[in-house]
């Protein structure tokens, strides 16, 4: 890990990118740039958040936990927003397992460090007071999804965001992770990914995946991918 040494050019962070130039560069000095494997915990259940991750690329997860080890996809984290936000509520422990699902560069932050500057109430108090509010949105929009949805329209959402995140419609990923991330069987996936694939919106083999057809991925997805979204895209744009 080295710290940074000259403000980044340009900022992929959509919340950093928000900053005007002062309160960035007011970081910058205490940023640490990082690269998080696949498949890397960052936290567990009820850990202090020591530091704030905001991602650069990739994509990660926060995951709920049954007593039996399944686990269940809440929200994702990818470059619009910032892992550890419950630092800034004053409840710096992590209600959830949260854990990188593809490989990510991040800028790390202490996160006494990232308190201070959220309370001079500049600019980064009000992006991330509006993250939080779309965090808990998306939270809100999963269980839906959850409960209400099939698997394959669950499905399709889960790939578009990850393309989104990666900024690709070209994917590394197992269906076993997948499964894992959606909360069911591989064999429940692997049919759902064989229906997409014979209607020409997909193909994948060897650990990977690609979408051929993106629009009509996005008319089989359930309407939780758009809400989503739109919601995260509008709040970061006012």
């Amino acid at each position: 890990m080295n710290a940074l040494k000259e403000t980044p050019s340009p900022v992929t962070n959509r919340l950093l990118a928000a900053l005007p130039r002062g309160e960035y560069e007011r970081l910058v000095p205490h940023l640490r740039l990082i690269h998080l494997s696949r498949n890397r915990i960052l936290y567990e259940t009820g850990d202090e958040l020591r530091q704030a991750y905001f991602l650069n690329n990739g994509m990660a997860s926060l995951l709920a936990i049954t007593e039996d080890g399944q686990t269940v996809d809440i929200c994702t984290v990818g470059n619009e927003g910032v892992i550890g936000l419950p630092i800034v509520l004053n409840v710096p422990i992590t209600p959830c397992r949260v854990v990188t699902q593809l490989p990510s560069d991040a800028l790390m932050l202490k996160s006494e460090l990232l308190l201070v500057e959220f309370n001079r109430g500049g600019t980064l108090q009000k992006v991330l007071l509006k993250y939080a509010y779309a965090q808990q949105a998306q939270a809100i929009q999963s269980s839906i999804c959850h409960s209400l949805h099939t698997i394959r329209q669950r499905l399709c959402r889960w790939l578009l965001v990850v393309s989104d995140s990666v900024q690709s419609d070209s994917v590394d990923v197992t269906q076993e992770h997948i499964a894992n991330m959606l909360g069911h069987q591989r064999n429940r996936i692997t049919l759902a990914a064989r229906e997409l694939l014979q209607q020409g919106l997909i193909e994948y083999g060897g650990g990977s995946l690609k979408i051929l057809d993106r629009v009509g991925l996005e008319a089989v997805a359930c309407e939780c991918y758009r809400v989503v979204k739109e919601s995260v895209d509008r709040l970061l744009q006012n």
